[in-house]
């Protein structure tokens, strides 16, 4: 989906579709390194000066913070979750946002539980010099109720 339509001239619709694939395949390589819960494999989808935003928690600002955002994570949980694109949306040849839902369970280091997880997430994604999509800005909010 294009955000405007005057984009429509600067963009083919099959180069739309393009970075649409191209956008999905990004969601899908975060997907598979968030619940492989490797840091490493998380920090190069994220822009140098990328932001983690974390519900309880300050956004964590530049890759370093990021990666050190991350670190604590997957100290803490393993993930098993799927994202659904519910919205995707190429706003320039350079900028687009995606909505998702996530759903699936969460593991517990510290207490050896394994809990239903469930969010809505917002990315606001660039597209750099190498042709890459990468996540600009990150936050997400559960939407299961919080246990008692």
């Amino acid at each position: 989906m294009i955000a405007d339509p005057s984009l429509k001239s600067a963009f083919a619709l099959e180069d739309v579709a393009k970075e649409e694939a191209a956008i999905r395949a990004a969601m899908a390589s975060y997907n598979a390194a968030l619940n492989g819960g490797k840091t490493a494999a998380v920090t190069p989808l994220y822009a140098d000066d990328g932001v983690f935003m974390p519900p309880y928690s300050p956004s964590a600002v530049g890759k370093a913070a990021v990666e050190k955002a991350y670190d604590a994570v997957f100290d803490e949980l393993k993930f098993n979750v799927a994202f659904t694109i519910a919205e995707l949306v190429v706003m320039s040849p350079r900028w687009a946002y995606v909505r998702t839902n996530s759903a699936g369970t969460t593991g517990h280091r510290s207490t050896g539980r394994t809990t239903a997880e469930a969010n809505q997430e917002l990315f606001i994604l660039r597209k750099g010099d190498d042709g890459a999509w990468r996540i600009a800005r990150y936050s997400f909010s559960p939407t299961n109720p919080p246990t008692k």
